[in-house]
């Protein structure tokens, strides 16, 4: 941690920072010194004429007023030190929750980069950013001569922050399989993501420390397990990381065990069914609403009450896709109800990329990429490009002379089967698709491999960043507030030593609402790692 960065928490005193000293100040002893009433007890009387200086007789304007400047002075002096936020010594500097870092390279967004300025923050909300920027002087200063300081990335889906559920056995069996109760088969689509929301999960640390400021948290279960909500990477309490916002509804291709719906094309048919029986059951509502008399109160149902705003198009479904036939499922669904859609994962996706382009809808490609064929390992990347370009389709095996070619073409089918994953957002960035990025099943410390295997696959730089940062805010419709670094926003920042998409790249410091979060020592900066203990004070 840099020298400037460590003196936050020290406690020790910094040369421009301001000290109080309340009690000792010239002008308290002044009106002190003015008070000649004391008795001989030392107790304040009513002074006579006599016992006033020549200056102070014309009135006693003075007298009352050294008395009661006294009096707040004896009850000052009995109020516990905490409630002024530190203590009567002059040792102590004033608490201060402004951050300037400094001479850094400042990527404000895609494309809009200042080469040397400096970032100002205070209370968790940017308030400054350019060249030339008066540094407040009560501000924590950070040297960023090394530094390059980006937006907070955002993750667009994830179950980080929900525990899993512990493994329970076999799930409670029903008399009706075709028609078990609605948790039975894995639909709460009223649940929230926000109860179950833990700051000291562990991947929530791991994210945090990958550079993920802000993330879209779902809740874990099966088809309709409940709403996400964004929530920030860091808090004292679930409540804490809570950001008021989208709320979607949660839905997957995960079917109930043991009883209905428990296959994919089950899970299509009871989406339209509550679909259609929340529409029917909402139109009712309407009616009771604007003239009840002589009709039966509709009952309450509170799966069907949280399909309202998703019909309304007030609430958007958020899609998890993971191949590309639920892909094309989802999309089917869409079609045939019309709800708002967000559709996230798109694994395959290198083969929707038309499909999805007309259909205009909001996307989150995963960072999740197929593990390496085994032989390719400690292959060379040049080597591995000439077994590539060896591929051919057509290769079949005559005789056992044969086999060795075959060997050698299916290890060359691996690898171009595996890049077709790792060049989908190429695919997407050519067809001028804006799309963000999800972690959902990744580990923390892929994020940035996977990300520069990408970028060598043929995205750009700038698309990848923009998918993390700006692109990813406008999906969640938080662009107001988060994506960039511009005065007004929030101040979730990862600053970075090198270009961020660089081999060589690490974080050193990661911003969440203001608060400081810096790997250890023993991380490693993009992977995964410990947390130091200093951070800067109140948030």
């Amino acid at each position: 941690m840099s020298s400037s960065s460590a003196s936050l928490t020290t406690g020790q005193p910094k040369p421009d920072l301001l000290y109080v000293d309340t009690w000792r100040t010239s002008r308290h002893r002044t009106h002190l010194d003015a008070l000649k009433g004391l008795d001989a007890g030392g107790m304040l009387g009513t002074p006579s004429r006599a016992h006033l200086s020549p200056t102070l007789m014309p009135s006693f304007r003075g007298i009352r007023l050294g008395a009661a400047m006294l009096a707040a002075l004896i009850w000052l002096s009995s109020v516990p030190d905490k409630a002024f936020g530190q203590k009567n010594s002059p040792d102590i500097p004033v608490v201060s929750n402004v951050v300037a870092i400094e001479n850094a390279r400042i990527v404000q967004a895609p494309g809009r980069v200042i080469e040397s300025g400096t970032v100002v923050f205070r209370d968790g909300v940017i308030t400054a950013v350019g060249r030339r920027v008066d540094v407040p002087y009560d501000a924590h200063v950070i040297a960023g001569d090394s530094l390059t300081v980006y937006a907070g990335f955002i993750d667009a889906l994830s179950h980080v922050g929900i525990p899993a559920p512990r493994n329970q056995g076999q799930p409670e069996s029903v008399p009706d399989r075709s028609n078990p109760p609605f948790d039975r088969a894995g639909i709460t689509p009223e649940a929230s993501a926000r109860p179950a929301l833990n700051p000291e999960h562990d991947d929530l640390e791991k994210l945090r420390l990958a550079g993920f400021t802000t993330v879209m948290v779902a809740p874990r279960g099966r088809m309709l397990p409940g709403q996400a909500t964004m929530a920030l990477s860091s808090g004292t309490n679930g409540s804490d990381m809570i950001l008021q916002g989208m709320q979607p509804m949660f839905f997957q291709f995960r079917g109930a065990q043991g009883v209905y719906p428990g296959t994919p094309m089950a899970i299509m048919s009871k989406f339209r069914q509550l679909f259609r029986e929340a529409d029917r059951r909402m139109k009712l509502e309407a009616m009771y609403a604007e003239d009840p008399n002589g009709l039966t109160r509709p009952p309450f149902d509170a799966v069907h009450e949280a399909f309202f705003p998703v019909i309304s198009r007030e609430r958007h479904v958020l899609v998890w896709t993971d191949e590309v036939l639920e892909i094309h499922r989802a999309m089917s669904l869409q079609e045939d109800l019309g709800f708002s859609m967000i559709l996230a994962g798109l694994s395959g996706g290198f083969d929707t990329v038309d499909k999805v382009s007309s259909s205009g809808l909001p996307i989150a490609l995963t960072l999740d990429l197929p593990d390496k064929p085994r032989f390719a390992a400690k292959i060379k990347q040049d080597s591995l490009q000439h077994i590539l370009d060896s591929y051919n389709e057509e290769t079949r095996t005559a005789t056992y002379r044969d086999v060795e070619a075959e060997k050698d073409n299916l290890e060359a089918r691996q690898l171009w089967s595996r890049n077709r994953y790792v060049g989908t957002a190429a695919l997407y960035e050519e067809a001028g698709v804006p799309f963000a990025f999800t972690t959902m099943g990744v580990e923390p410390g892929d994020v940035h491999e996977n990300l520069r295997e990408m970028i060598a696959a043929g995205l750009s730089s700038d698309a990848a960043l923009a998918a993390l940062t700006t692109n990813a805010a406008a999906l969640l419709n938080a662009s107001g507030r988060m994506g960039s670094v511009e005065t007004g926003k929030m101040a979730n920042l990862v600053v970075t030593e090198g270009d961020v998409f660089d081999q060589d790249s690490s974080v050193k410091m990661i911003f969440v609402a203001g608060q400081l979060h810096e790997p250890s020592r023993e991380g490693s900066g993009n992977r995964s790692g410990r947390e130091s203990d200093e951070t800067i004070p109140n948030r």
